[in-house]
């Protein structure tokens, strides 16, 4: 494995495997939910879907079809300190796939047309796998506002339709110019292709786009907490009684963090875990019990070990949690 960094600040890294001939692409641009700006919620999620509407010289769908008819498929997410984009394809059709990133990120099309139909898809979006239905925000989106303090990690990462709605062309142009540039970015490209050949191509398609002012990142750290923090919502739709009990993890590759690690394993680990065989098979409380780490080796900055029961009616949340 080889990597780089481009002088326009664009890190590079290349990891060869030959033992298919594939390649994926990916590109991570730090910018994640809490580290949208305050009053901006929801941004980040809604250039995942704008990446997609096309750049300069790829119109509306024309990077899906050009990756799909080369036999690939590609996709994005966002999590809570990056949005990423991946490519995977046959090795022979890697120019292609990085002359469509470095289209994108030099000049994605942002316009008023795929500013309103992209805010739409997200609120729809949130309507339908968050509003209608069950259990839909449990508890990735209710555990926050009651866990932390901070705005960065408490708002809502999806976006309050109001911040959605409110957002204007000039803004969302701002957001493309202050986050997706390379200094802000990490281009990587595993699999079938040479060191060397994939540090010059990342280079003869990347070099020339212009880097960014540093972008601008509020403190995300969380002031100390001192006591048990409990809330409730309400749910609409499921009928049995939910429960969620989060702990907050330490730094990030500490030696506490190893063990938090592990003993998620012991707790989380499937159906072998000690809350499903414990709750579920042996006191039959609970119909459902599982839970893990967010993000466990990308987090960079407070998050949680979280444990999600429902439960059965006839016990009570207290009972549930002794």
């Amino acid at each position: 494995m080889e990597s780089t960094k481009l002088a326009n600040g664009l890190d590079v890294v290349v990891a060869p495997d030959s033992t298919a001939p594939v390649v994926t692409v990916g590109i991570y641009y730090k910018i994640g939910f809490r580290l949208e700006p305050q009053g901006r919620s929801g941004f980040a999620h809604l250039f995942e879907h704008m990446m997609f509407q096309g750049s300069a010289n790829a119109p509306k769908m024309q990077h899906i079809k050009l990756i799909n008819s080369s036999g690939g498929v590609l996709n994005g997410s966002t999590s809570y300190d990056v949005t990423n984009y991946y490519e995977a394809v046959p090795s022979n059709a890697l120019e292609r796939v990085l002359w469509l990133e470095a289209d994108r990120m030099r000049a994605l099309k942002v316009d008023d047309e795929n500013l309103k139909n992209q805010r739409d898809v997200v609120k729809e979006e949130v309507r339908v796998n968050v509003m209608n239905q069950p259990y839909g925000g449990f508890p990735w989106l209710d555990m926050p506002p009651v866990a932390f303090r901070n705005w960065a990690n408490a708002h809502n990462f999806y976006g309050d339709f109001a911040d959605l709605d409110a957002a204007d062309l000039k803004d969302v142009q701002a957001f493309f110019k202050t986050y997706y540039v390379p200094n802000n970015a990490v281009l990587l490209i595993l699999g079938d292709v040479k060191a060397e050949e994939g540090i010059a191509l990342a280079k003869k398609y990347f070099a020339d786009i212009p880097a960014g002012a540093p972008p601008p990142f509020a403190d995300p750290s969380e002031p100390e907490q001192a006591e048990e923090r409990r809330g409730s919502v309400e749910e609409k739709f499921g009928t049995l009684p939910a429960m969620a009990i989060g702990y907050v993890m330490p730094v990030r590759r500490t030696t506490d963090w190893c063990a938090m690690a592990l003993l998620d394993q012991a707790l989380h680990g499937g159906r072998a875990g000690r809350m499903h065989r414990e709750l579920v098979l042996e006191k039959q409380i609970a119909v459902e019990a599982g839970g893990g780490i967010d993000d466990l080796f990308g987090y960079n900055g407070p998050t949680q070990m979280t444990t999600r029961i429902l439960h059965k009616p006839e016990y009570s949340s207290q009972q549930t949690l002794d």
